[in-house]
C-alpha cells in the first residue's frame, strides 16, 4: 500500500511538474509575441505550419464561403465592393508516397509543371506552399484528390470592380478591415458575424435584435454609370484645360441622396498603396471654393427673401441697383437664415487628415458639399437637407432590406414654403433656358491666397445645373481649379465648363430613368469574379511573348511566391533549381543581369516565420 501511494505521489508530482513547463512555455511565447510586432496573418501561418509538422488532413474548401465580408452595392444592385474567397495548397511531402504521381495530378489542377513540383517535393522535409490564388474549383479538385498530406487554406480578398471609380465614398479594406468611407463608417455591419442595432444607429432594424447571422451587404445611394459618366467628362476637361483638381457632385434636391461624386485625379482602391496621400483625401469636403463664385445667385435669391412681403418681380440686373440694393449686413443676414456657410459635417471618414488647402484671404471658403446643400435649399421649397450615401442594408438570412431611420435623414425649414416657392420661381425665371429645360449658371474667379510665407495663384471656375427647369429632381456641381499661371495647352477642340455641364447634366437626367432597380441583390456577379481572378493571375506577367536571352534581363524576383516567381520565368528558356519553401529570398542571377547565354536560375525561398 506504501508503495501504491509514493507511486502516485509520484505521478501526480510529474503531472504537476509538466503543466508548470507548460505554462512557463505558454507565457515566454505570450512575451515573445507582446514584445514583436506579429499579425494576425503571422500567426495564421505559424498555426498552419506547425500544424503541418503535426498532423495534415484535407481541409473542407468551402467552409468559409458564407463568412465573408459583406457587398456593397449601388442603387441598382451592381457590385462595388465584394469579397472572394482564394486558397493556398500545402503540402507535406514526408506523408506522401509517390512524388511523382502527386506532382502529375497537382500540376493538371494548379497549373505549376510537373517537374518543378516534383523537385519541391524531395528538396523539402517540411511543409511546402506549392501554390497561391487559387479557387473554389481548384480547392475542391484537389480535395477529391485524397492525397495523403495535401490540404488547402482559404483566405479572404477585397475587389472593387470599377477600380477607380467612386473611391472616396467607397473607401479600402485591409486584412478585412475598412479604413476609409463606407468600408470604415459601416465596418461592423461589412464584418461576418452578428451585431445588435446599436452599432449602427443610423439605421431602422424594425424591431429585430441581432442582425448578420449570414451577412450583411450595403446598398448606396450611388448609381455607378452616372457616376462613370461625371468621371469621364470631368478627366476630359482637366486634360483639355490643364487643371489641377476636377470636381462633380450628383444629388437630388429633395432628399439629398447622393447620386454621384467625382475626385479627379482619382486613385484605385484595389492598389491604394500607389497613390499619394493627398489623392486619397475626400475632397467634397475641403473649404476651397470662393462662396463668391455663387454670388449672383445668392444675391437674387436674397434680394426675394427680402422682399417677403410685396413678392413684386425684380427688375433686370442691368437696371437694379448694385445687389438689389441690399447691404453687406443683410446679405450676410440671409446667408445666415439659409445656413449657407454652415459647415456640413464630414460623414465618410478617411485614413488621411484633413487639411483646408486653400485657406486664407478674404472670404472664409466653402466645401462642395457646402454648395450643394446651400443650392438644393434654395431649390427644394426652403429645406435643409442631411446628404447621404446610404440607401439600406440587406439582412442575407432575413432576406430583409432596413432603410435609414427618418431622424437620420435630416430636414430642416429654413425658409416658409411660400417663400421657398418664389426664391425657386425667380432663379428659374432668370437662370433657366427654355431650349434646354433647365437652370444653368457658371462663373470663374482668379485670386492670391496667401500659404504661410509664400502665395498661391489660384483659377477656379463652377457650373451649377439643375433639371427639370419647373421642378428640379437633379442637381449637378463640377469645379475645376489651376494653381498655375501657366499657358493653357492647347487641344484641337476645346469645351467649356458650361457647354459641358449642360450636355452632361441632360444625359444624366435622361440615363437616370432607364435602369430597371430590382427589389433585392442576386447572387455574386460572375463576370467580375472572371476579371478578378484574371487579375491577380496576370499581375506579374508583364513580359512581351517573345524574349530571348540575348535581348533579356534577368527579372526582380525576390519577395514574390513561388508561384508568382515562376510565371515571370516562364517565358524564358531557364532550368530552375528551387532550394526551400515560402517565399524568395535570393536568386541568381541577380535582378537586372542579362541573361545571354545563361541556361539556369536558381532560386532560394525561405518562410515568413
Amino acid at each position: 500500500m506504501y508503495t501504491i501511494a509514493v507511486r502516485k505521489q509520484k505521478r501526480r508530482k510529474r503531472r504537476l511538474f509538466v503543466a508548470g513547463v507548460i505554462m512557463v512555455l505558454l507565457a515566454a511565447a505570450g512575451g515573445v509575441l507582446y514584445r514583436l510586432p506579429v499579425t494576425l496573418q503571422d500567426i495564421s501561418r505559424i498555426i498552419q505550419l506547425a500544424a503541418g509538422k503535426f498532423y495534415s488532413s484535407p481541409a473542407d474548401t468551402m467552409s468559409a464561403g458564407d463568412v465573408l465580408r459583406g457587398t456593397v452595392y449601388d442603387r441598382n444592385f451592381k457590385e462595388l465592393s465584394v469579397s472572394y474567397q482564394l486558397f493556398s495548397l500545402y503540402v507535406h511531402p514526408a506523408k506522401i508516397n509517390n512524388h511523382k504521381v502527386a506532382a502529375e495530378k497537382l500540376a493538371a489542377i494548379i497549373g505549376i509543371e510537373k517537374g518543378v513540383i516534383e523537385t519541391r517535393l524531395k528538396q523539402s522535409r517540411r511543409v511546402v506552399e506549392l501554390a497561391d490564388d487559387l479557387d473554389a474549383d481548384q480547392a475542391g479538385a484537389i480535395e477529391a484528390l485524397h492525397l495523403e498530406g495535401a490540404y488547402c487554406t482559404s483566405c479572404e480578398k477585397r475587389y472593387y470592380p470599377e477600380h477607380a471609380a467612386a473611391p472616396h465614398i467607397l473607401g479600402y479594406t485591409v486584412d478585412g478591415v475598412g479604413l476609409s468611407g463606407v468600408e470604415r463608417k459601416y465596418d461592423i455591419l461589412l464584418q461576418p458575424g452578428e451585431y445588435q442595432p446599436v452599432d449602427a444607429p443610423d439605421v431602422d432594424f424594425k424591431g429585430n435584435t441581432v442582425i448578420g447571422q449570414k451577412r450583411t451587404d450595403l446598398i448606396l445611394t450611388l448609381d455607378i454609370e452616372l457616376q462613370k459618366a461625371v468621371d469621364k467628362q470631368l478627366n476630359r476637361l482637366l486634360r483639355e484645360q490643364g487643371a489641377a483638381v476636377g470636381m462633380g457632385l450628383l444629388l437630388e434636391p429633395a432628399s439629398g441622396r447622393i447620386l454621384a461624386f467625382s475626385n479627379q485625379p482619382s486613385f484605385d482602391p484595389n492598389y491604394f498603396w500607389k497613390s499619394e496621400g493627398l489623392a486619397r483625401q475626400n475632397g467634397l469636403y475641403s473649404p476651397r471654393f470662393d462662396p463668391d463664385l455663387v454670388r449672383p445667385l445668392l444675391v437674387r435669391a436674397a434680394a426675394r427673401i427680402e422682399d417677403e412681403e410685396q413678392f413684386t418681380p425684380l427688375l433686370p440686373q442691368t437696371l437694379a441697383a448694385t445687389d438689389f440694393g441690399l447691404s453687406a449686413g443683410q446679405y450676410a443676414e440671409v446667408l445666415n437664415r439659409i445656413a449657407f456657410l454652415q459647415p456640413v459635417a464630414q460623414s465618410l471618414p478617411s485614413d488621411v487628415p484633413f487639411k483646408d488647402a486653400l485657406s486664407g484671404g478674404q472670404h472664409k471658403n466653402v466645401s462642395l458639399m457646402q454648395l450643394g446643400v446651400g443650392l438644393a435649399s434654395l431649390i427644394n421649397g426652403g429645406w435643409r437637407i442631411t446628404p447621404t450615401f446610404v440607401d439600406s442594408v440587406y439582412d442575407q438570412q432575413r432576406g430583409q432590406r432596413f432603410s435609414l431611420k427618418k431622424e437620420a435623414i435630416g430636414r430642416t425649414h429654413v425658409l416658409t414654403p411660400a417663400m421657398g416657392v418664389a426664391v425657386r420661381r425667380e432663379l428659374l425665371t432668370h437662370f433657366g433656358g427654355q431650349k434646354e429645360k433647365l437652370l444653368a449658371f457658371s462663373a470663374g474667379s482668379k485670386r492670391v491666397v496667401p500659404t504661410g510665407t509664400v502665395s498661391r495663384y489660384v483659377q477656379q471656375q463652377l457650373f451649377v445645373g439643375m433639371i427639370p427647369r419647373e421642378k428640379p429632381t437633379m442637381l449637378l456641381i463640377m469645379a475645376l481649379e489651376r494653381n498655375t499661371l501657366d499657358p493653357v495647352p492647347k487641344a484641337k477642340k476645346k469645351s467649356s465648363l458650361a457647354s459641358v455641364g449642360k450636355t452632361l447634366l441632360t444625359d444624366l437626367y435622361r440615363e437616370a430613368g432607364q435602369e430597371q432597380v430590382a427589389e433585392y441583390p442576386a447572387g455574386k456577379n460572375r463576370e467580375n469574379f472572371a476579371r478578378f481572378l484574371i487579375s491577380r493571375r496576370v499581375e506579374y506577367t508583364r513580359l512581351p511573348e517573345s524574349i530571348t536571352g540575348k535581348e533579356a534581363d534577368m527579372p526582380e524576383l525576390v519577395g514574390m511566391s513561388l508561384r508568382k516567381g515562376l510565371q515571370q520565368l516562364s517565358r524564358y528558356n531557364l532550368r530552375i533549381t528551387i532550394r526551400g519553401s515560402g517565399r524568395i529570398v535570393s536568386q541568381s542571377p541577380p535582378a537586372g543581369e542579362r541573361l545571354g547565354t545563361v541556361e539556369r536560375c536558381q532560386l532560394i525561398l525561405e518562410s515568413e516565420i
